[in-house]
């Protein structure tokens, strides 16, 4: 059966409130085996907690904390990690040379076309962002989208 590719907006807030946090918690409630993304997402999470903190979204300390017990799921399995081989980064750059090419040109940031070119990599069934743009993006090269927004 194909997995479901999480981004790292979807699982930042499986940590941390965000407007997404109940969404996120029940499609990551309904999984069950290890929640998929790219090794990037260590480095993603740990620069987005403590940009988080530094804007005071929360509290000090509070990035050390929350990083810690990511990383203690990580180290139990609740996360398989794909790791930023050759095969992903060549499918990063066709889709950068695509997405550039449309009219008009779309455009995304690199570790967003990094996520997409591993889900694609790995034939997911299904990608889930928060950003809208990469929900676009994933939806424009054939990859089905679960796009949680905030509701009022």
């Amino acid at each position: 059966m194909k997995s479901v590719y999480w981004d790292t907006s979807c699982i930042l807030a499986l940590y941390v409130p965000e407007a997404i946090s109940a969404q996120a918690a029940t499609l990551a409630g309904e999984e069950n085996k290890a929640l998929i993304s790219s090794a990037i997402l260590e480095y993603e999470m740990t620069f987005a907690l403590g940009a988080k903190e530094a804007r005071g979204e929360i509290s000090p300390g509070a990035a050390a904390t929350v990083l810690a017990k990511f990383q203690s799921d990580l180290q139990r399995g609740r996360f398989l990690l794909v790791p930023l081989g050759q095969d992903i980064k060549v499918r990063a750059s066709r889709i950068a040379a695509n997405i550039l090419q449309s009219h008009p040109p779309t455009l995304l940031r690199t570790l967003d076309g990094i996520h997409i070119a591993t889900a694609l990599q790995l034939d997911a069934r299904e990608i889930l962002t928060a950003d809208k743009r990469m929900a676009d993006v994933s939806l424009l090269l054939g990859l089905k989208t679960g796009y949680l927004k905030a509701t009022l």
